[in-house]
């Protein structure tokens, strides 16, 4: 006879490990096991009150919004929006398999989140070996790499974009950190030799958005937890010496950090490509030329991405350079250039109500989560691709619905 609650338990790792997993497996994955655990909370369905359907209602709004604009949107451009919607469809259906998932099956997933870590772990390990063996074994040096190269080869192998990784990194060094308030309780040794693993993994791609957040989370723990800090110094003392050396072993940190200089500097690249900072600025300052225009309604979902490819073919005949073209890479502007004033008071609203929620509720590693998303949206579209939408969606609704807190901390 099966085992129910092991089977729970598997279900629960496995929807941890699917983020790590080929697009179109994750899909398949996390559909499954959702339809899992609303079967096995049938008999609980008592447990769910009417105002959290209302909660999950508001949540999956900005899907909604998405699909209602197909009403409005210009025939050649229903084709873009349909599938933005296809991408967007877990913005709808987790925050209700959450709730469906009542309490306790809820209670079973936070439960398992270390295997999110291990995952994290596993899928850079993996990126990493895979670049190591084509630059010093294949390649025989690094002659020809560069932070771009092995940036873009980490993602041809495990398929997560670096941003997105770099998020996921450091929700797993929060989880890691935090793990005492979940089933995860490892010893001290083996937990500072898991944050150190996924900080250096986390600044070899160094992802800026990810890095800030975590200067941000680091800040809070500390002050939260003096007490502790001192007591345990000179272990973290030891850490940080050993995160600064290999700083200076990682062959590209120093190249992010003097593209940073020559930004602030007045050294400027021969090609405006050349410097990420500068990429990112260009995408900001084109950003904001077509807002603009159009900040009360927006340009329409559909067109967004038509509206500044136009941009972009001007500014690269007014630069005699060219730029090509990218979406918006900040999801707040996503959301104000597509649907206006409403898009961007929507998305603000709904984060706003979550970070009420993870501050009275007294739950770090919710609030930790918020931190890492807010910050990754002021540099990615992170709605915009599925692993971005299933990670936000998902963790968002859980820690929202889930009845687990923890420790009452002072904020």
């Amino acid at each position: 006879m099966i085992d129910l609650k092991l089977a729970d338990q598997y279900s629960a790792r496995l929807l941890m490990l699917s983020f790590f997993l080929p697009a179109k497996w994750q899909v398949a994955v996390v559909m499954c096991i959702s339809i899992w655990f609303i079967a096995r909370s049938i008999p609980r369905v008592k447990e769910t009150s009417k105002k959290d359907y209302a909660w999950a209602l508001l949540f999956s709004s900005l899907f909604i919004f998405y699909f209602a604009s197909l009403l409005i949107t210009p025939v050649e451009y229903r084709k873009i929006l349909l599938h933005i919607c296809e991408r967007k469809v877990s913005l709808f259906f987790t925050p209700f398999v959450m709730v469906m998932a009542g309490p306790y099956y809820r209670k079973v997933i936070l439960g398992e989140l270390q295997y999110f870590v291990f995952g994290c772990i596993l899928s850079c390990l993996a990126g990493n070996l895979d670049f190591i063996y084509h630059y010093f074994i294949y390649k025989g040096g690094l002659h020809d790499a560069s932070h771009v190269a092995y940036r873009i080869m980490f993602e041809h192998f495990t398929g997560i974009h670096p941003t997105y990784m770099g998020m996921f990194l450091g929700f797993s060094i929060c989880i890691t950190v935090l793990s005492g308030s979940y089933n995860f309780r490892p010893g001290n040794m083996v937990r500072y030799a898991l944050v150190f693993i996924l900080l250096v993994f986390l600044l070899a791609l160094l992802a800026k958005s990810a890095l800030l957040a975590m200067i941000v989370i680091f800040l809070h723990y500390g002050w939260t937890k003096q007490k502790w800090i001192y007591q345990n110094k000179l272990q973290i003392g030891a850490m940080v010496i050993a995160l600064t050396a290999a700083c200076y072993f990682i062959p590209f940190t120093g190249q992010r950090i003097r593209e940073v200089f020559s930004f602030m500097g007045n050294s400027r690249p021969v090609g405006i490509t050349d410097n990420s900072v500068y990429v990112r600025k260009m995408i900001l300052d084109v950003d904001i030329s077509l807002l603009k225009n159009n900040w009360l309604t927006g340009v329409g979902p559909g067109r967004v991405l038509h509206s500044l490819q136009e941009r972009y073919f001007f500014f690269s005949i007014n630069n005699n350079y060219d730029v090509s073209h990218y979406d918006p890479h900040n999801q707040y502007l996503n959301e104000w250039l597509g649907l206006g004033i409403a898009g961007i008071t929507l998305l603000a609203s709904i984060l706003i109500i979550h970070l009420y929620r993870a501050i009275r509720a007294h739950n770090q590693l919710y609030l930790y989560c918020l931190i890492i998303l807010i910050a990754t949206f002021f540099t990615e579209t992170v709605l915009s691709r599925q692993e971005g939408v299933i990670f936000y969606g998902l963790f968002t609704s859980l820690f929202f619905f889930g009845s687990t807190t923890q420790k009452r901390i002072s904020f």
